[in-house]
C-alpha cells in the first residue's frame, strides 16, 4: 500500500489530515482574535465561549506538531488535569474562568507579531543599512551599532528585529555577524524593562499593579546606564561595513527610530485615556489600528493596494505558523489553573510569605531567573508564581515589578529555552548553547552582580 501510495504521488493519510488542519488555522484564528477584540468590551458568555473554543480548537491542533518540549509540556497537563478530576477537585467554573488570561497573552502576541509591518518594508530595510554604515562612518563599530539596533527594533518587533539585523549583517558585515548579532541579543535584553508593547513587561504591570509611570521610574535608571557601559565595551572593537549601501541616508531612517517611541507613546495615552480597558486590550487595539492605518496611507500614496496585500499576506503568516504561541500559553494555563486547584501551589506561596518584605524582591529575581534556565517559560512561571503568592499585595509594586524583570533579563540570553536564543540559533546556524550561555555567560554574571546591588538599593528607599 505504501509502495502504491509513493507511485501514484499521494500523500499518506496524516500528511492530508496536517494539511487540513494547518488550512483551518487562518480562519479559526481570524475568529480567535475577533472575539478577543470584542470580549475586551463585553463579558457576553457567549462570545467568552467563542474565544475560549476557537482557542481551545487551535491548541488542540497545534501540540501534534510542536517540539518536544511542548509535548511534554502536555503531558503535564493532562496529568495535572486528570487529577484534578479523579480527585473530584474540578471546578468548571474556577478553570474556565483562569484560561482567558492565558489565551489573552496569545492573542497579544498575534498582534504583536504585525507591530513592525510598517519598518519590514524593503525601503526602510534598506534605511535601517544605510542608518547602521552612517554609524560606523561616524566611529561606531558594528558590534555597537548591532547593540543599539537589537534594542530600538526589539521594542517593537521582539525578537524579529533579529531577523532585520541579519538580513543586513549579512550584506554588511558577513564576517562579523554572529557577534554582532550577540550584541544585538545583549542590547534587547534592556527592552522588557521599559516597553510596554513586551508582553513580558505587560504581564509584570498587570500582576503587580504598578503603573507604567513607576515602572518607567525604577527601570529607566538601569536601562540608560546599562545599555550604555553595554555600548561601551561593544565598542572596544569596532569591526566595520564591508558592503556600503546602495541606498543613502533618509527621512526613513528618522521614521526607523521614531516609529518604536511614537507606538509606545500611543499605547501609554490610550491606557491613560480609556483606564476601564485593560493593558493588554489597549496595546492589541492601539497596534491594530496604528498599523492598518498606516497601510490605509501607504496604499493612498503610492494609488496601489500592495501595502493592504502585505499586511494581509504577514497577518495570515503570523496566524499559520502559531503554532508555539498557542501551545505554550494554552497548555501553561491547563497546567497552572490545574495546579491551583489541586492546591499543589501552596507551598511556593508559604515560602515567599515567610520571607522578610526586604528579601521578597531579590527571592523573586532568583526564582525567575532560575526557573527559566531550568526549562520554564518565564511567562508561566511568573503567573504560577501569582498564583501561590498574589504579586499585587506588596507594599512595593515597583519593587516587586522590577525585580522580575530584572532576573528574566539575567536568564534570557543564558538559557536555551528563551525565544531570543532561538532566534538568534535559527539565524547564526550555531547551537543554542553556543550562541546563548557559552557566549552571555560574561554579561548574565555582570547584570546578576548589578541587579543585586540595584536591587538592594531600591529596598533602602522604596520599604
Amino acid at each position: 500500500m505504501a509502495e502504491k501510495r509513493a507511485k501514484t504521488g499521494y500523500p499518506p493519510p496524516w500528511e492530508r489530515v496536517k494539511e487540513w488542519l494547518e488550512a483551518l488555522r487562518t480562519p479559526l484564528g481570524a475568529v480567535f482574535l475577533a472575539a478577543y477584540a470584542a470580549s475586551s468590551f463585553t463579558d457576553y458568555l457567549p462570545v467568552t465561549a467563542v474565544f475560549l473554543g476557537t482557542g481551545g480548537v487551535l491548541l488542540a491542533i497545534s501540540v501534534p506538531w510542536a517540539s518536544g518540549f511542548h509535548k511534554a509540556l502536555a503531558l503535564a497537563a493532562l496529568l495535572a488535569f486528570g487529577a484534578t478530576v479523579l480527585t473530584g477537585r474540578f471546578d468548571a467554573s474556577a478553570f474556565f474562568e483562569g484560561l482567558p488570561i492565558y489565551f489573552n497573552i496569545i492573542a497579544v502576541l498575534l498582534i504583536l507579531s504585525i507591530a513592525g509591518y510598517p519598518i519590514r518594508a524593503e525601503r526602510f530595510t534598506a534605511q535601517i543599512r544605510a542608518l547602521m554604515a552612517a554609524m560606523t562612518q561616524r566611529g561606531a563599530g558594528v558590534r555597537t551599532t548591532a547593540g543599539a539596533l537589537g534594542h530600538l527594533l526589539g521594542s517593537v518587533l521582539d525578537v524579529g528585529g533579529f531577523v532585520l539585523i541579519d538580513v543586513i549583517l549579512r550584506r554588511a558585515a558577513p564576517h562579523d555577524r554572529a557577534e554582532a548579532l550577540a550584541w544585538a541579543g545583549r542590547g534587547f535584553s534592556f527592552t522588557p524593562l521599559w516597553t510596554n508593547l513586551n508582553v513580558f513587561t505587560v504581564t509584570i504591570i498587570t500582576l503587580t499593579g504598578v503603573t507604567y509611570a513607576g515602572l518607567l521610574a525604577v527601570s529607566l535608571p538601569v536601562v540608560i546606564l546599562g545599555l550604555a557601559v553595554m555600548l561601551l565595551v561593544a565598542q572596544r572593537e569596532k569591526g566595520r561595513i564591508e558592503e556600503p549601501p546602495d541606498t543613502p541616508l533618509g527621512i526613513g531612517a528618522v521614521a526607523v527610530v521614531l516609529y518604536p517611541v511614537l507606538l509606545v507613546a500611543a499605547v501609554a495615552f490610550v491606557s491613560a485615556f480609556v483606564p476601564e480597558l485593560s493593558l493588554t486590550a489597549t496595546i492589541s487595539i492601539t497596534v491594530a489600528t496604528v498599523v492598518v492605518l498606516i497601510a490605509l496611507l501607504a496604499a493612498a500614496l503610492l494609488r496601489s493596494p500592495s501595502p493592504l496585500r502585505r499586511l494581509a499576506g504577514e497577518t495570515r503568516d503570523s496566524l499559520a505558523s502559531s503554532h508555539p504561541e498557542f501551545a505554550l500559553f494554552g497548555l501553561a494555563g491547563v497546567l497552572v489553573v490545574s495546579l491551583e486547584q489541586l492546591n499543589a501551589l501552596s507551598p511556593v506561596g508559604d515560602l515567599f510569605s515567610a520571607l522578610p518584605e526586604m528579601l521578597v524582591a531579590p527571592a523573586l529575581a532568583l526564582v525567575t531567573g532560575l526557573g527559566w534556565i531550568a526549562g520554564i517559560h518565564v511567562i508561566p512561571l511568573i503567573l504560577l508564581v501569582n498564583t501561590a503568592f498574589p504579586l499585587d499585595g506588596g507594599p512595593a509594586p515597583a519593587l516587586w515589578a522590577v525585580a522580575i524583570l530584572l532576573g528574566g533579563q539575567v536568564a534570557m540570553l543564558v538559557t536555551p529555552f528563551s525565544n531570543a536564543v532561538t532566534m538568534l540559533s535559527r539565524l547564526t546556524g550555531l547551537h543554542p548553547i553556543e550562541i546563548g550561555p557559552k557566549r552571555n555567560w560574561l554579561f548574565a554574571l555582570v547584570m546578576a552582580l548589578a541587579t543585586a546591588v540595584y536591587l538592594g538599593l531600591l529596598t533602602v528607599l522604596l520599604l
